[in-house]
């Protein structure tokens, strides 16, 4: 016992380097597609599907299915509002929108209110399988764990908006400035959610019947960063339509 003890309390050490090639591949890819214009949904869409099913193949979080079946969900309602918010936008009610703020805005605001929806729906939810429960030992890991799934999975489909960035130029004066702040903070948020991930690495507790839980760890903060591309290109479009004129 002891021997299997040890030997899982290397085993993060070990793949650490696996676990930031992940990340710099997957980065790579989602800011490198997002910066082809109007071509960039066409890898943006296949790039967030293969990472939320990586992360609930390689679930880094102990649970039972029911924990994965509710972090798909999540996934999935929030990259299909996603989706057609940059699309037809059929899904959300017809809005009379005026100014080009507005306009460019409105995709993102509507997936927002959908995103927050469902963080309180999956919450209640959460509550309710917890309560439920018989034996309620290890509740706070238990549900804390459990939401953090649904919240990646619904945070993944963010990097869909980085695809608007393209359309975005502000350049000379205060929007030059206001652009650079917004990346150096997007930047900074990306470098520390990477650092994170090492100390995540070290404390995680994975179902040992899960294959290679380390690069779940290692999508973790790739698919929280989703919410700072959505923040990131709301930022940007504030710089072009909204700072100085």
């Amino acid at each position: 016992m002891e021997q299997q003890t040890q030997s899982d309390s290397t085993l993060p050490s070990r793949s650490y380097r696996g676990v930031l090639a992940v990340q710099i591949i997957a980065l790579v890819l989602l800011v490198g597609a997002g910066l082809l214009g109007q071509f960039a949904l066409f890898l943006e869409v296949p790039l967030c599907i293969a990472a939320m099913v990586a992360f609930t193949v390689f679930w880094p979080f102990r649970g039972t299915w029911i924990d994965r079946l509710l972090g798909v969900l999540a996934g999935l309602v929030s990259f299909v509002f996603a989706f057609n918010a940059l699309g037809s936008g059929v899904l959300y009610p017809p809005l009379r929108v005026t100014g080009k703020l507005a306009v460019a805005a409105s995709p993102l605001i509507r997936w927002a209110c959908v995103y927050v929806m469902l963080l309180a729906l999956f919450t209640v939810i959460g509550f309710a399988r917890q309560m439920a429960r018989k034996e309620r030992t290890n509740l706070l890991r238990s549900l804390s764990q459990s939401l953090t799934g649904v919240v990646a999975m619904a945070s993944m489909p963010g990097w869909l908006f980085i695809s608007v960035v393209a359309s975005t130029r502000p350049f000379g004066g205060p929007r030059f400035w206001a652009a650079d702040a917004v990346c150096v903070v997007a930047l900074a948020l990306v470098v520390l959610m990477v650092i994170a991930s090492r100390f995540w690495l070290k404390d995680f507790d994975p179902d040992p019947a899960v294959p290679a839980p380390w690069i779940g760890i290692a999508l973790l903060p790739v698919m929280l960063l989703g919410l700072v591309s959505f923040a990131a290109t709301l930022a940007l479009l504030l710089c072009q339509f909204g700072v100085a004129g």
